[in-house]
Formats: C-alpha cells, structure tokens, sequence
C-alpha cells in the first residue's frame, strides 16, 4: 500500500513570501548553469591571460577550488532551504558524515586496493564498463546507499526528499574525491582543475540520484527490495559507461576522476551525461507524485 504524505501536494498559499518546499530542481539547475560557467570562466580565462602556477601551488590552488561546489550549494540551495517553510532536517550533518565515510572509507578502498588505473587500461570497452561498475562503481553507490538508508531515511516524505539529500550526500563524495586529487596527486593547473572539479560533482550527483529514487519509492510503496538492489547495479553500470566513455574521448587513464587530455571536451561530455539523468529522473518523480494524486482523488 502506497504510504501517502500530504505534503506531496505543496499548498498553494506562501507564508510572507516563502516557498511550502525548496524547489529543488530549480535550485539544481542553477548550481549546475554556476558551476559550468565557473569552469568555463577558469578554462578561457587561464588561456587568454596564460595564467599558470607554480607546482608547489597547484596542490593549494586546487583545493581551494574543490570547496567552490560547496559554496554553490550554499548560496543555492541551503540558503533557500533555510527560506522554506518546510526546510529539509539534517543536510549540513550529513554533508559532513558524508565526507567523513568518503576520506575514511570509500577513497582509500578505490585508490588503494581497487586501484583501477593499474589494471583497467589493459582490458576491452565492454570489460571495462563491468569492470569498473563491479569496482569502482558499486563501492561508490552502495556507500551512498548506506549513508542515506541509516541517517536520514526517516526524514523522506515525498519523492524530492530522496533527491535533495542525495544530491548532499553525492556533493560531499565529490568534495572528497577531489581534494585528494588536490592534496595527495598535486592538484593540475587552474584550468584543468576547474574542470575536472565540476566534473566529479556533476556526475557524482547524477549517478547518485539513481538509488535514491528507489530507496524514496521503496518507502512510500514497500517495493521489494530487489528492485533497489537493480537500480543499484544499474548506477553502478552507468559509472562504468561513464567512465569508459569519458576515457575514449577525452581521458588517459582510469581513476575516481582522472585529469583529461582535452577537458573542455570532458567537461561537455560531463554536462550531457549529467543533464540527461537529472531529466530522467525529474520526469519519472514527476510521473509518480501525478500517479499519487489520482490515487488519492479517486481514494
């Protein structure tokens, strides 16, 4: 039986000029339109001015821009969830629980016992799609899973809950991933790392809404649970098409999110993925919440 909440349907009326819930496709969008043009900004900037640091700046240079995506998510989306009427409980913890699973857990278990780029360059395209989705891709995603299942799981009430705090959950991912790259690989000169930061958040964030959206519609139907676990393997599987992908047009060699030979080609490449998915799933939501309401009328 369908678990019903009423505030799937938000109220019509505003209380002194806020919103009943953040609109979070919208703020999505803009954070998504920010991050690019902050990228492309730092790509055809650095060019026209041949701007370059120093090697021993680059690992300074570069963390500095891996915490811009948090700012993003500040200005655009916390903000405006302190503005509703009904803001989302938990998402600055859980951005920081997030972090902390992904420092301890998640990256050194791909970057030291999974170790792609040690041995995924040397097998086919379809190999390395499994591959990488059997490694990389299904120790990412069911970390996510683990943390959205057993933190904030109570607090979904309607289907755009699931994605507002995995879009967190995916953004801390990100942050991490990055600032690694920055601390412990030396970072890339600014253009290169603007766009490789945006990258890893985008994609990491549109992967991630894969099993959110199921876990969501697990909760307000009781659908077994191995239809989350398909949707697992199937976030899991788009990592690797990703990956894979990137790689034959723009990248050398496999990582959490290896530094392009062209990256504003990658960059292109990461939107389009990214912007599909975020469309996918914001019609399937949309779908489903207009399925809830006919059952509701008709009740």
């Amino acid at each position: 039986m369908t678990v019903f909440d009423p505030r799937l349907i938000p109220p019509d009326d505003v209380n002194e000029g806020k919103l009943p819930f953040r609109p979070v496709w919208r703020t999505t969008a803009y954070e998504t339109i920010a991050l690019l043009v902050l990228a492309a900004v730092a790509f055809f900037g650095s060019g026209l001015l041949g701007f370059r640091v120093e090697a021993a700046v680059r690992p300074l240079s570069t963390a500095i821009m891996a915490l811009v995506p948090l700012g993003v998510w500040v200005l655009f989306s916390w903000r405006a969830e302190r503005n509703a009427i009904n803001p989302r409980r938990g998402l600055v913890l859980l951005l920081f629980v997030s972090m902390l699973v992904a420092n301890a857990l998640v990256a050194p278990v791909i970057e030291e016992f999974i170790a792609p780029e040690r041995w995924l360059n040397w097998m086919g395209g379809l190999s390395k799609i499994v591959a990488y989705a059997l490694t990389v891709g299904i120790t990412t995603e069911f970390a996510k899973y683990l943390i959205l299942r057993y933190t904030v799981w109570q607090h979904f009430q309607q289907r755009l809950d699931s994605v507002a705090y995995s879009l967190v959950v995916s953004l801390a991912f990100a942050t991490v991933f990055n600032l690694r790259f920055a601390l412990l690989e030396g970072g890339a000169q600014p253009a290169a790392a603007a766009i490789r930061i945006v990258s890893v958040v985008l994609v990491q964030q549109a992967v991630g809404i894969v099993v959110s959206y199921r876990l969501m519609t697990l909760k307000l139907e009781r659908s077994g649970i191995y239809v989350l676990a398909a949707n697992l393997i199937l976030s899991s599987v788009l990592h690797g098409v990703y990956a894979v992908a990137r790689r034959g047009i723009v990248v050398g060699s496999f990582g959490i999110g290896a530094t392009a030979n062209s990256p504003l080609r990658g960059l292109i490449f990461s939107a389009v993925f990214a912007v599909i998915l975020f469309a996918v799933f914001a019609f399937l939501i949309s779908n489903d919440d207009a399925r809830d309401i006919r059952r509701m009328e008709l009740g």
